[in-house]
């Protein structure tokens, strides 16, 4: 989520108690009222009531008592908590950034369930749920399960999303005090991301870089993640920063290699602020073994480069002395379909193009994805 998206949805919510005329730690709303909400994240202060209703609307509604004590009384029957059938919004994205609030005031986390489209390219109609919904699979889990709690939104013709139905009853404990450790609640935002990142390359350790994150936004309730979360960031994003000379270096390497070897291949992708992408190198040997032995192949992607965590993928082949041989080595920054194709085109052309009969790999999906579109014919 950019930061134009958590302005725009911290604009909402504070629009929202102010529309209600509540505190931002409040998130009671009235059963008779509904929010009309437009596409730029506004919502309009008017109050509407049901048909029903003969009162007119002067300041705030008190219901239907008589006496001015049952007008001051608030009873469970009087509200309800959150959102309400028959309430309006003008995007999916804004529904689901008031039912995340509204989660995370009470004390729990959403998910979504399903979304219907009607043979179309545009959804219909959608249910967001406790994330507690699924069904038990396993015997012994410390986890509620078959939670009811759910909203269900329609589109209507207008194009605005209508809440049609709505179910606030749980079948578990709700923990307000702790949402912001919920997994649905939790994200590292781009400011606390940039801090972590320029702390650690001023070579402050994680703990500390962590702990001066917390002073500086006035404890760790304001983190909106856990230190967990922090950590990973900073080692993730240490995958991918290659220290002052690394990238020349093993550029430097490989020249060297090349003017030894005419026939070595390397591709090296590094981006404008110095961190590595990808890599593939094959040495000539690699490719006059790849003539004689181009039936069966492996990919192995199981290795790791100790310093910067990435994998490194070998191409592995059998000769006719049933002796592995080695065609081929690549270092990726990430695991994904997109990589993969990057890499499998990149070590063909240095292989001339030419297609392995069969290739072994792990299970992995998105690896099956990048062959069938970079070698259909490849077993």
């Amino acid at each position: 989520m950019n930061i134009n998206q958590d302005n725009r949805f911290d604009r909402v919510r504070d629009e929202l108690y102010r529309s209600l005329g509540m505190a931002s730690d409040d998130s009671l709303l009235n059963e008779y009222e509904w929010v009309d909400v437009d596409s730029h994240g506004s919502f309009n202060n008017d109050m509407h009531l049901d048909d029903d209703d003969d009162e007119e609307v002067d300041g705030e509604y008190h219901g239907e008592a008589n006496d001015d004590e049952e007008q001051n009384e608030s009873t469970e029957e009087d509200v309800v908590v959150g959102p309400i059938s028959g309430m309006r919004f003008r995007d999916k994205d804004t529904l689901f950034a008031f039912y995340k609030e509204h989660a995370r005031l009470r004390g729990f986390s959403i998910i979504k369930r399903n979304s219907n489209k009607k043979g179309g390219d545009t959804a219909r109609y959608i249910t967001y749920c406790c994330d507690r919904t699924r069904i038990r699979k396993i015997k012994f889990t410390t986890k509620s399960n078959n939670c009811k709690a759910r909203l269900a939104a329609v589109l209507d013709d207008s194009g605005c999303w209508w809440v049609s139905k709505v179910v606030h009853d749980h079948n578990h404990d709700l923990l307000p005090s702790v949402s912001r450790l919920m997994a649905g609640h939790r994200s590292v935002c781009d400011s606390l991301k940039r801090d972590l990142v320029a702390h650690d390359r001023y070579g402050i350790r994680p703990s500390k870089n962590i702990r001066l994150a917390e002073v500086q936004r006035g404890g760790p309730q304001n983190l909106g993640c856990t230190p967990k979360d922090c950590r990973n960031y900073i080692l993730k994003s240490r995958n991918f920063e290659m220290q002052e000379g690394d990238a020349q270096s093993l550029l430097n390497f490989f020249r060297e290699i090349q003017v030894k070897d005419r026939e070595f291949f390397y591709s090296i992708d590094v981006d404008n602020i110095g961190r590595l992408r990808n890599v593939v190198w094959v040495h000539s040997h690699c490719k006059t073994a790849y003539e004689q032995f181009h039936d069966v192949i492996c990919f192995d992607t199981t290795y790791l480069v100790n310093r910067y965590n990435i994998p490194c993928a070998s191409f592995v082949g059998i000769n006719h002395h049933r002796q592995s041989i080695l065609l081929g080595c690549a270092l990726m920054s990430h695991e994904d379909i997109d990589i993969y194709k990057l890499v499998f085109r990149t070590w063909l052309d240095a292989m001339e193009n030419v297609h392995p009969d069969a290739i072994i790999t792990d299970q992995c999906q998105s690896i099956k994805v990048a062959i069938a579109e970079v070698m259909p014919n490849t077993i």
